[in-house]
């Protein structure tokens, strides 16, 4: 359960840092601002996932 969970939460982070590039990248003039606060957000999502592994590590 603890290695679905970690990719799940890998993979939102990728999610959000691919859309936040392509609105930085694309749409800077309407939607660049929420591209920025996207990509910080796949940060934090990346961060909690390597968290989650060196849980889940520890554990075994």
């Amino acid at each position: 359960m603890g290695q679905k969970r970690f990719q799940r939460i890998f993979f939102i982070g990728i999610i959000l840092i691919a859309i936040g590039v392509s609105f930085n990248t694309t749409m800077r003039d309407s939607l660049g601002s929420i591209g920025t606060v996207m990509i910080a957000l796949g940060g934090l999502f990346f961060i909690a996932a390597m968290a989650e592994k060196r849980k889940m590590e520890k554990e075994e």
